[in-house]
This record gives C-alpha cells, structure tokens and sequence, in this order.
C-alpha cells in the first residue's frame, strides 16, 4: 500500500507498476473508485486498456462482489498472477451511508471502520497481487509523524508492505522553473523491507515519475560514485582511467539523471547488493538463528564472546 497527500504522485507509481504486471503477462485490473483512470497516459506506458479491466465503483457491496467474481475458481498459484490496482482506499463508502443521504439523514456512520475491515479481509482472501493506493490526514500528534493513514486498521495490518510519504519540494532548474516535486518517503511496515528507512522519487510536472532519481546517496556509499571535485560526480567504474586513475567523465547533478549514467550503475552487483541490503531482509541472519538464548541458560552451548570487549590491564 501507497499511502501520500494529493498531488504526490501516489497514481503515477500505481501506473508503472502495473505497467510493470503488464509486462510480466500477469492479468491486469482496476478497480477505480474516484473515476479517474487516465487512459492516455497508460497508453502512453505501453499498455493495451483492452486488455485490463476498470471497474468504476466506491460502494462497498459492489467491490466486495467484483473482488469474488475475479478470483472464483481460481487456484491459489492463479491468483497470485493476477494484479489489482486499488485507486483508492479512501473513497470507498457503505450502503448505509448512500440511504442515509437518500434521507437527508444527518446521523453519523459509527460502522464505518467495521465494513472497511471486512473489505480488507476479502481483499485478502482472494489472494491477488494487489497495490493499495491510500489518503493521509494530518496528525494530531505533537510530535512524531506528520500524517496518519486512514481506512480501518484491517487494511494495514492486511499489507504486507506500507510506504508513507511524508514531505514533498519543488524541484527546479538552474532558472527557478518548477519541473516537478520530490517526495520524501519511508517504510511504514515492512515484512520483507526494514521499517523507517527513508528514500525519494521524483514526479516530473511533463509526466511520470522518474526511474533515475533518489538513489544518488546510495551509489556513493557503496562506492560506484564519487566526487572527482566540488559539484561534480563521475561514475567508478566507467568515467575513470583504470592507467591513471582520473575521471575521463564528470558530471554535474543536473545531468546525471538520465539513462546514460544510471542503466550500467543499475547492472552492477555491487550496487544491487547494496540497496537490497539497505531497504530489505533478503541478506539478513536473524539473532535467533544464531543464538539459542535457551540452550545458553542450559548449558547446552557456550555463551559467545563479546567481540567488542577489550580487556583492561
């Protein structure tokens, strides 16, 4: 689940990852309960809408009703081929609201967390691959976290990950042109990628969201970038003399964001590695696997040294 304030790109990501599902030939559906699907501009990412089902809908019996016909008879392996974007969680309304309405009813829904709740779990039973795009509201906290996340907490507990944008700048050119806004977001929860760690993305103002921006910081930890002099970065392993050891290449920031300079940083297992290792668990030995806290207060092993103890004389 996506979960960002409007303007902050939450349906330009939604749309290139299921350009993304397209591609690997899974069956692609939306379920689009603001009546805002963009046709061009899936069109315009290579997607055939002839080919991916859009179902108009906010009212809750209507989605739960589209989400079983979609997985009915399918087996657990077949569901999982099949990718839903949900844009958005935060429209969605009970049939208790809409003949309240009818009315001219002026009593407040006090069931609405309770049939959102219900919505997640046949969400979750029906096993697809499926990308929430959710609303924030402003937090009333103090301190901690400017925003917090709305739609029952089914939903969230449902999501295997939650990414929560936070903050977003204008981006701009030499000239102060506005070209876009960079976002600022982190890992809300995470079952296979580490909670709290942060990164950023660029949505262009002349459309999509940039695939080479936000790594940079990583590139030059892990030493496929580096500084050659103030204002500059070359690339390791292609802008430098391997004789001489000079940049053969510099490049200001402004350029660097460009297929040209990332594509072959991105083919590097270096930097493959790294980022895995930074935002995800993949390479990561769990304590418990390697320490039976049990058995140490058996006896059964010896309690390991501390490595970092230093014996004072």
């Amino acid at each position: 689940m996506i979960c960002a304030d409007s303007g902050w790109g939450k349906s330009m990501i939604g749309y290139s990852v299921l350009k993304s599902a397209y591609d690997s030939g899974m069956d692609c559906f939306i379920i689009d309960t603001e009546n805002a699907t963009n046709y061009d501009v899936l069109t315009s990412l290579g997607v055939d809408m002839n080919e991916v089902g859009v179902f108009k809908t906010n009212r809750i019996p209507e989605l739960k009703q589209i989400l079983a016909k979609l997985g009915k008879g399918l087996t657990r392996e077949e569901a999982r081929n099949v990718f839903v974007l949900f844009d958005s969680w935060g429209p969605i309304v009970e049939e208790q609201v809409m003949e309240k309405a009818e009315e001219a009813s002026s009593a407040v829904n006090m069931s609405s967390s309770k049939f959102k709740n219900e919505l997640a779990n046949v969400l979750l039973a029906c096993n697809f691959t499926t990308l929430v795009l959710n609303h924030v509201y402003a937090s009333l906290q103090q301190y901690g976290e400017a925003f917090a996340i709305p739609g029952g907490k089914r939903i969230f507990f449902n999501s295997d990950a939650i990414m929560l944008a936070s903050s977003a700048a204008k981006d701009k050119d030499k000239e102060g042109n506005i070209l876009g806004k960079v976002i600022t977001a982190s890992v809300k929860k995470g079952r296979a990628a580490k909670e709290f760690v942060k990164t950023k993305y660029l949505i262009l103002h002349n459309g999509g969201v940039s695939p080479y921006y936000g790594l940079l910081d990583e590139a030059m930890a892990c030493g496929e970038v580096y500084k050659p002099k103030p204002g500059y970065y070359s690339r390791t392993n292609f802008d430098v003399d391997k004789e001489t050891g000079e940049a053969t290449k510099m490049w200001r920031e402004e350029e660097l964001y460009c297929p040209q300079f990332w594509v072959d940083i991105y083919k590097t297992e270096t930097f493959r590695h790294y980022v895995e290792a930074k935002f995800a668990f993949e390479d990561q030995e769990l304590i418990t696997s390697t320490q039976n806290v049990m058995d140490m207060i058996n006896g059964k092993v010896d309690v390991p040294a501390d490595e970092n103890y230093e014996d004072e004389e």
